[in-house]
């Protein structure tokens, strides 16, 4: 009767031995996403509600946990932390990762979009093919990109009617390409200032104009400093929500399934809310005493023929597929 107890005894115990390990790989597992920026901003929140819709889908399995703020990476380091796999995920922004993947650029050119849907399909089809084939070269996977509004003119010295009133103006400028298309225009560019110090810089009359978004202006309070906005969408900045390469890779079809379905969807509601924001912010500039103009299709015309051969060049020195990306994006 004891040796029937004692062999029951160790069979339990050699069962619990064999399923540990099953229990213990069946625990849900957390994925670290690290974010930067305010949790007001509309993609901060559209992003919550992804991560939400996220879990609850692979509850059990997986679960997406946001570092918020700051607290891991900021904007100018996060690129290189999701490539390294610092973080499963990050978040991303796009003109701060040019140096890191050129080819980028193709969709981000100076001018060449006259509005945020124009920009938009530049992520989309063969274009985006071409980008994530050099994002997955520096172990990045994009699941979903949120959109911004269009790059304007904000200056301490008054509104540009028309392309003379660049000549001369001290603009801040953090893109290489930016930088020579004023310098084209015949302005003085000057990259040396980081973004943090533009605010002061503004305000003392060190420099005399920056280029930035009109929500990006009202939330950072560029208008503040410079109260004189032209709007003449010079380009588009997007934001990713991006994963490492390798560990996406190691995800079930499941749940990356999951990431991407939900991830088009927050896509197109970014789209949407971009240009609700947009408008809300342009009326609140104006109701704060800013003064806000549309640039005249026919001076941007001009501009967009200078800003043409500074686009060419770049694709030349980037070889066949940055000229593709030319040909798709720039119209």
């Amino acid at each position: 009767m004891k040796r029937k107890i004692v062999l029951s005894m160790l069979s339990v115990f050699f069962i619990g031995l064999v399923l540990l390990p099953f229990n213990v790989s069946a625990a849900e597992k957390e994925l670290k996403l690290a974010a930067w920026g305010s949790g007001k901003h509309f993609i901060a929140v559209q992003r919550a509600e992804w991560i939400n819709d996220v879990n609850t889908a692979l509850a059990g399995q997986y679960k997406i946990v946001e570092f918020p703020g700051g607290q891991l990476y900021g904007p100018k380091e996060m690129h290189m932390a999701v490539a390294k796999g610092s973080v499963d995920l990050g978040v991303i922004l796009q003109p701060a990762m040019l140096a890191m993947v050129p080819m980028l650029q193709g969709a981000y050119l100076p001018f060449a979009f006259d509005n945020i849907d124009d920009a938009a399909t530049a992520y989309q089809g063969e274009s985006m093919e071409i980008l994530e084939k050099y994002l997955a070269k520096k172990q990045i996977k994009v699941i979903y990109t949120n959109f911004t509004d269009g790059v304007q003119v904000y200056s301490n010295k008054g509104i540009i009617n028309t392309i003379d009133d660049f000549k001369g103006l001290r603009v801040l400028t953090q893109s290489p390409m930016f930088t020579d298309i004023m310098i084209a225009l015949g302005s003085a560019p000057d990259s040396s200032i980081p973004f943090n110090e533009q605010y002061m810089a503004l305000k003392r009359g060190i420099s005399d104009a920056t280029l930035t978004s009109i929500v990006g202006g009202y939330f950072d309070r560029t208008a503040e400093v410079a109260r004189h906005i032209t709007k003449c969408n010079m380009s588009f900045a997007t934001i990713f929500t991006a994963m490492n390469l390798k560990k996406w890779e190691k995800l079930p079809q499941e749940a990356r399934d999951v990431m991407t379905k939900l991830g088009k969807a927050t896509e197109a509601k970014s789209l949407a809310t971009a240009k609700g924001w947009e408008a809300k912010f342009t009326q609140d500039m104006i109701n704060l005493g800013n003064s806000v103009k549309v640039m005249k299709d026919e001076e941007r015309a001009k501009i967009k023929a200078i800003a043409k051969p500074v686009w060419e060049k770049w694709a030349k020195e980037n070889g066949p597929d940055a000229q593709r990306l030319l040909a798709l994006n720039a119209k």
